[in-house]
């Protein structure tokens, strides 16, 4: 992968001045302006015998130290002077709170567009987009958090595990009826020889060892028969960082953790961003690897998306940087603000997550690489149930298959509300 890109540098001179030239003085003798921006009136003449007095509001000239002033009190001016000051700082306030938001939102363009992809357009094939009779409705994305070892850079060794897709999860927002489906992949699922995965057949290789996200993104919708409109990538480095910059973020742990001496007490725990790490990336503490570690990384997106929910915009501004550095997306900036208000107002309730179904016991490929075949029947009825809701059923995937030993795994359909339930009870501890 290339190296980071830069944060593109703001330029702030033009936010430094007006754009007009400062009010030259008044020439000598010329009559001052008062702060309501009229020129003062000369005092009222005394009423001659019979004639009208001045109407209300005009001008009265002072009176004599000791007496009222006539029509009134002469409190009236203050109270006047006063209205005017409340009146200038609320002005004042207004000003400061455009200036402050024009600014969050030119700051937030800068940002978006420094995460779309070098060039600027799509790299999706548009023939794999969702129908254009349900643009609108539905909005399709795959979400992949990336990998990598020291060094933060592609390599051409099949055996490690630099830039490949670890995390890979297809995202269906139901934008009309306010729902959202997610389906979790695991990574060391069985692609056959179509794609290039450097000998090890797994789904994890393909953006790698392809034509990147493109690939990927293919590959899904002709195996899976899934649309995809646009994509999202996550360096998973940036993990500890949006951790920490939130202050930490509680997560339910449903059972104790604990390897190569790290450890995590099963309840509501307030995570900082290198323990949040370890939950989100251990697999190797149970019996099913990956598979295991799908259903618990459920606990840390429920903790996630509740954070989100409550975040303020200065929350938002701080992690500028991380998205900067870590994140690349071709969602187009309008779209990707669309997507971010619709998706405030769905109910935890109505947010599913479910994973691949795959037969328990892992194979050997070429000998040496462990790798999880899907099962498709079960995969096929998970998909037309929940993710092709819009598009239809199909009758058949064309995942590709090996000689299977054993059980497959339950999909393990599970909402966010039953997670936040389930987290209700405790308190967040250390």
């Amino acid at each position: 992968m290339n190296e980071p890109k830069q944060p593109r540098r703001l330029n702030t001179s033009a936010a430094n001045h007006s754009g007009s030239a400062p009010r030259p003085a008044a020439p000598a003798g010329q009559r001052k302006i008062n702060r309501s921006g009229a020129a003062p009136q000369r005092p009222a003449q005394s009423a001659a015998p019979g004639q009208r007095t001045a109407p209300r509001g005009a001008y009265r000239a002072p009176a004599p130290a000791g007496h009222p002033a006539q029509g009134g009190s002469h409190a009236a001016p203050r109270r006047k002077k006063k209205n005017h000051t409340l009146r200038n700082v609320l002005v004042s306030l207004l000003c400061l709170f455009a200036v402050v938001a024009v600014g969050l939102f030119g700051l937030y363009r800068w940002v978006v567009n420094s995460i779309s992809p070098e060039g600027g357009a799509p790299t999706i094939n548009q023939l794999i987009n969702t129908p254009n009779e349900f643009k609108g409705d539905v909005v399709n994305i795959l979400v992949c958090g990336i990998d990598y070892e020291e060094g933060r850079a592609y390599s051409n060794d099949a055996s490690s595990n630099d830039g490949m897709t670890d995390m890979i999860m297809y995202v269906s927002f139901d934008v009309k009826n306010k729902k959202m489906n997610m389906l979790q992949i695991p990574r060391d699922v069985y692609v056959g020889t179509d794609y290039n995965t450097g000998g090890t057949g797994k789904i994890n290789a393909v953006a790698l060892k392809n034509n990147g996200m493109e690939s990927l993104t293919q590959l899904i919708y002709d195996q899976y028969k899934l649309p995809v409109d646009y994509y999202v990538t996550i360096d998973m480095q940036s993990l500890k960082e949006i951790v920490d910059l939130f202050g930490g973020i509680e997560v339910y742990i449903p059972q104790t953790i604990e390897y190569n001496g790290s450890k995590l007490e099963q309840g509501l725990r307030n995570l900082d961003g290198a323990s949040a790490e370890f939950f989100v990336r251990n697999r190797k503490s149970y019996a099913q690897g990956d598979i295991a570690r799908l259903d618990m990384q459920r606990y840390f997106y429920q903790g996630l998306f509740k954070r989100i929910r409550t975040a303020t915009v200065w929350d938002l501004a701080k992690l500028a940087p991380v998205a900067l550095n870590y994140v690349t997306t071709d969602i187009p900036i309008d779209e990707l603000i669309s997507i971010g208000v619709s998706f405030l107002k769905v109910d935890s309730a109505d947010i599913m997550l479910c994973k691949v179904p795959t037969f328990g016991a892992a194979q050997k490929y070429n000998d040496q690489y462990s790798i999880l075949v899907c099962d498709v029947g079960k995969t096929t009825t998970l998909l037309n149930d929940y993710f092709r809701t819009y598009g239809g059923p199909v009758e058949s995937l064309d995942v590709p298959t090996l000689t299977t030993v054993g059980a497959s795994t339950d999909p393990n359909v599970q909402y966010m509300g039953q997670l936040d339930t389930q987290t209700e009870g405790g308190q967040p501890e250390g």
